[in-house]
Order: structure tokens, then C-alpha cells, then sequence
């Protein structure tokens, strides 16, 4: 059995990693026809806790000199290597994901790049076993991390919620399952104990939902963006990234793709140098479609200088996607 788990360990460290990142940019690149492939990654992790937990619950390390038959020394061995190797696999899985949805020079590259920097650390395993696995409330809050991130694009594949709602929803679930993994097993389900989850996940979800901003929309995705001057069966025509003064209107143009039978509020803020231009222009986009959802919103006659104009999330102000342009004198 220690052989067996040698080689396992050997084998995961050199290659399981980068083969479940290839499979995260492989799934980020299908999800131009679609990202319902999230609530597999969530099927994976929630296995890999449920195990943890069981096994830490209910079979500890037998009394000294007391016989422990085969099966039980196998599950308790097994189990706590195998929920390393899935949350460290998903992990990688999530990140190209996560990148997907976010927008490089915008705040929200910082979430990505976060959970890159995790998925990097456990690389060094000597290091990554010091400081995470051998430290029992850091290791819950590592997998809760990772529990969210991957609940974060289920949530929204399957109860077709809002990036905002997702957000809320997958904190709240993450948050209670660390209490539950740290709890006494004896306050798991009194009063006291349900009182106590309620005072840690409510003011987590709450401050990650005041947050959404800072958040990429997960999985909402923006493929292609561009500014021209007409649109023609909603393809953009005239696109270009510098326009002459008295151009008479220009389009900006989104092609955005949320998981099936999804449809979300998105507004369009014009801003010219820096300062906001008019409200908000809001639209709907629906999802499941192949060819992706496009959307647009037009400025006439812009005045001389740089322009930028965000696509957000109607509710949180998410942003999706941006494109900038210049009008020369």
C-alpha cells in the first residue's frame, strides 16, 4: 500500500497538475458554446471534502496495540492523499477559467492571479505541506477557497443566478462547510452550533457580495469587442481603434457568452477622458447560444480624445469587457 501511494504521489507531483490545467484552458476555449462543464469541478471537490471529513470524523488512529483491520488502515490512509490530489487538480482546472472571465489592467485580474499564485505554491510540496496541509484550520481554509472558486460557476450553471448572487450563495455554502470541517462533532447540530454557523457565513457572504467589483462575472465570458462605425445584422462594421473628428456616430460592440437558459441585466458606460459620458445604456443577454450573444451601444458625435467604454453587469458593476478609442483632431 505505501508503494502504491509512493508512486501515486510521484506520479501526481510531475504530471497530474499540468494535465488538469490543460484541461482548464481546453475547457475555457469550449466555452464559447458552453460552460457547463463548472458543476463537475464542484462534484469533484465536494467528494474530496466529504471523504476528508468522514474519514476524520468517524476513523481515527486506532488505540496502541488495538487491531485495525485492512479496509479501515486503507481508507484511513488513502483519503487524505486523495483530497490533496483532487483540490490540488481543481485548482489548476479553475484558474484558466477564472482568467477567462477577467479583464487584463482591470482590478478583477487580481482574483485570477491569487488563485494562480495557490495553484504555483503547491508545486513546492515540502513547503506547501510546512505551512498548508500540516495545519489543520489553514488547510480548511485553503479548501474553502478552492470550494468557492469552484462553487462561484456552478452556482450560476445550475440555478441560473446573477455573478452577484453567485457570489453570495457560494460563500455562504463554502463558509459553513469549513465551520463544519473545524466544529466539535457534538455542537455540529444544536442550536448553539447552527447559531454559530449563521454568525460566520452571513457577514462572509454579506462583505463578498459588497465585493462583487473586485470579482471577474464568472462564467460569463466577453470573446470579442471592438469599436466601429455601423452595425449591419448585428456584425461590427468599420472597426478600428482610431477615428478622425467629426466622425457623425461610433458603435461599441460585445460578444458575450453566460451559461444556457441564462439571461442577465449588462449596461454600457461611455467615458471620455476618464469622466463618465450619460448613464448607463442597459440591454439583456441570453445564453446557450454557439455563436455567443452580442450586444452594442453607439455615442454621436464624440468629441476629440480618449474614449473607453466598460460593458458591467447591471447589479454588482462587474466588469465584462472594455474597449478604448481615440477621436484625433
Amino acid at each position: 500500500m505505501r508503494h502504491f501511494l509512493d508512486k501515486l504521489k510521484k506520479f501526481h507531483g510531475q504530471y497530474a497538475p499540468w494535465i488538469s490545467l490543460g484541461l482548464g484552458v481546453l475547457a475555457r476555449g469550449l466555452s464559447h458554446k458552453s460552460v457547463d462543464f463548472a458543476p463537475k469541478a464542484v462534484a469533484i471537490v465536494a467528494l474530496a471534502w466529504l471523504l476528508s471529513l468522514a474519514v476524520s470524523r468517524w476513523l481515527h488512529v486506532p488505540a496502541e496495540g488495538a487491531r485495525e483491520s485492512r479496509l479501515r488502515y486503507f481508507l484511513r490512509t488513502v483519503s487524505p492523499t486523495v483530497t490533496i490530489l483532487l483540490y490540488k487538480n481543481v485548482l489548476f482546472f479553475l484558474v484558466p477559467v477564472w482568467f477567462g472571465s477577467a479583464n487584463l489592467g482591470s482590478i478583477n485580474i487580481v482574483v485570477p492571479l491569487f488563485l494562480a499564485l495557490m495553484a504555483l505554491f503547491t508545486c513546492f510540496a515540502r513547503t506547501y505541506r510546512e505551512l498548508v496541509l500540516d495545519q489543520p484550520r489553514v488547510r480548511v481554509l485553503w479548501t474553502a477557497i478552492v470550494l468557492f472558486a469552484a462553487l462561484v460557476p456552478a452556482t450560476a450553471v445550475v440555478a441560473f443566478t446573477s455573478p452577484r448572487t453567485s457570489i453570495v450563495i457560494s460563500a455562504l455554502v463554502a463558509s459553513a462547510v469549513a465551520w463544519v470541517a473545524l466544529a466539535p462533532g457534538s455542537s455540529l447540530f444544536s442550536r448553539k452550533g447552527l447559531k454559530s454557523i449563521a454568525q460566520i457565513s452571513l457577514p462572509v457572504a454579506g462583505l463578498l457580495g459588497l465585493a462583487a467589483p473586485l470579482f471577474p462575472p464568472v462564467p460569463m465570458v466577453c470573446h470579442d469587442h471592438g469599436i466601429g462605425t455601423a452595425m449591419v445584422k448585428r456584425k461590427l462594421e468599420g472597426r478600428a481603434s482610431h477615428f478622425p473628428s467629426g466622425t457623425s456616430r461610433v458603435y461599441a460592440w460585445f460578444e458575450v457568452t453566460l451559461p444556457k437558459r441564462n439571461r442577465q441585466q449588462v449596461a454600457s458606460q461611455w467615458y471620455h477622458e476618464g469622466v463618465p459620458v450619460g448613464g448607463p445604456l442597459r440591454a439583456t443577454v441570453e445564453g446557450g447560444r454557439k455563436e455567443g450573444f452580442r450586444t452594442f451601444s453607439y455615442h454621436t458625435a464624440p468629441a476629440v480624445g480618449s474614449w473607453r467604454v466598460d460593458l458591467l453587469t447591471d447589479q454588482s458593476s462587474q466588469l465584462i469587457g472594455r474597449s478604448s478609442f481615440e477621436i484625433d483632431p
